[in-house]
């Protein structure tokens, strides 16, 4: 049976800037509808591994946000969110007393505003981060070595099952060839087998003339 890949629930992330660079952000959510166990409401996180920035919603500014941009539910917010790191089109923005985040995927581009997480609340989350970063990791790399094992059985078998192209080894205790070696016939040529071997020259006989 073939193995199951890890969930496409999981909390959506990616890192910016969005490129071939090396990345200085990590861009995550947590609660509604993010599949993840959410301290609290729906929330868009901004980390540099040291410092970290919230949507800090409230259910009064969710529901604005929603309703300016049309949206149902804090589902769909996560759903843009997916599509906006699929897509690359996440854009963040350091400002003097705060940051911004842009979700570009879609028909109207999603502007949020983020402050910055107060340092107690900021380690417990980030830790929050780090494990649960090191668990879905620890799943893939169990998912893969599971997906190359299965791949691998089905050549496993085919070599295991196929025709042998070679001749048995004789007896080692009697000298005997083992079966599918053809014996020597009486007179027949070692050099040439299937042909006879010529028999020496007995020189001529006097008595005979």
């Amino acid at each position: 049976m073939a193995p199951v890949p890890p969930s496409l629930l999981s909390p959506p992330l990616c890192t910016l800037p969005p490129g071939p660079g090396p990345a200085r952000f990590v861009c995550y959510c947590e609660g509604e509808g993010a599949g993840a166990k959410g301290q609290g409401g729906f929330n868009l996180y901004v980390t540099d591994a040291a410092e970290l920035w919230s949507t800090c919603f409230t259910p009064e500014s969710l529901a604005a946000v929603k309703a300016r941009f049309g949206l149902n539910a804090a589902e769909d917010i996560a759903r843009r969110f997916r599509a906006a790191c699929e897509q690359r089109a996440v854009a963040f923005t350091l400002q003097e007393d705060g940051a911004s985040l842009t979700l570009s995927r879609g028909p109207l581009a999603l502007d949020l505003n983020l402050s910055k997480v107060p340092g107690p609340e900021a380690a417990t989350r980030l830790q929050a981060l780090t494990l649960g970063l090191a668990e879905r990791v620890c799943t893939l790399e169990r998912w893969l070595t599971a997906a190359e094992e299965t791949a691998a059985s089905p050549r496993k078998s085919a070599r295991l099952g196929g025709p042998q192209q070679f001749l048995p080894d004789p007896d080692p205790q009697r000298g005997i060839p083992g079966p599918g070696v053809r014996r020597r016939c009486p007179g027949e040529s070692l050099i040439n087998p299937g042909f006879k071997s010529k028999k020496p020259a007995s020189g001529v006989d006097f008595d005979d003339l």
